[in-house]
């Protein structure tokens, strides 16, 4: 195969399940780098969310983020490609979803965005776990009035995140919004809610990005193990899900690698590209 880029997931996939880099997948990102593949992060998380553990891999000069609402140019500091909510859609959705009693992740900018009188919710987050309640902490800013915060700064929303909530709200949120058609809405593990606009994805973003390079998509690889990424592997000549991939990703997958706790991406590169 002649790739010249490879998308990778974050969550579940690069990451093992405390959220490091394994020293084998990075030694072999690297070696992909060397070769003059582009080593591109493609995350639900926004931009300032970018692991430091992937950041350190090194030559990685462009992200997707927020699910593919932004493309950026991290060396110059720039986006190049969007795809957020207009105001009149960011203003609509977090005014839907106040009245529930569930944290709202406010994606804009690349910072995220918690009203503070959702901040006690935390410690009802029955088995969630500890290393995604600090990053709520460590990355979040809480504001007062979540809406009137977003309006009076004119903030259009890349995306929003639910993190954890019972499963009859969840259902009663999803069949709605279903109804509505305005919005995607994705998951990144099982209990969370991931709402974007409607032409919002990883595999649009990569699609964009791919297309700015001069990269067919037949020169593409992804890696993903989560709802968020079955457009990205549709998108890619070579879709890889993880072993550990929700079975929708598995289904559409080209290639199904180990589990991230099994260097499932390196074992991948390694096997498909012989890069080692």
């Amino acid at each position: 195969m002649d790739i010249k880029l490879i998308a990778l997931d974050m969550d579940g996939t690069v990451l093992k399940t405390d959220k490091t880099v394994s020293p084998k997948t990075v030694r072999i990102l690297r070696a992909a780098a060397a070769r003059g593949i582009e080593l591109v992060p493609a995350t639900g998380r926004m931009r300032n969310m970018i692991p430091k553990e992937m950041l350190d891999v090194g030559s990685i000069r462009y992200a997707i983020t927020s699910n593919g609402a932004s493309a950026v140019d991290l060396e110059k500091d720039k986006v190049i490609y969007t795809n957020q909510m207009t105001a009149e859609e960011s203003d609509w959705i977090i005014d839907f979803l106040m009245p529930y009693h569930v944290m709202v992740e406010a994606y804009a900018g690349g910072h995220s965005y918690i009203d503070k009188q959702h901040y006690s919710l935390l410690s009802s987050f029955r088995d969630y776990p500890p290393v995604l309640r600090d990053m709520i902490l460590k990355y979040q800013t809480f504001v007062e009035d979540l809406p009137g915060f977003l309006k009076k700064n004119g903030l259009c929303l890349e995306k929003i995140n639910i993190p954890f909530m019972g499963e009859d709200v969840r259902r009663e949120l999803v069949e709605k919004l279903t109804k509505k058609m305005e919005y995607t809405l994705t998951a990144s593990f099982g209990n969370n809610l991931e709402i974007n606009a409607a032409a919002t994805s990883k595999g649009d973003a990569l699609s964009h990005l791919s297309a700015m390079l001069g990269i067919s998509p037949e020169q593409v690889m992804a890696f993903g193990d989560e709802r968020n990424d079955l457009q990205m592997l549709k998108f890619a000549g070579c879709g890889v899900a993880m072993g550990n991939g929700h079975e929708s990703v598995r289904q559409i997958a080209d290639y199904i690698t180990l589990t991230n706790e099994e260097d499932g991406v390196a074992h991948a590169i390694e096997k498909l590209l012989d890069i080692h």
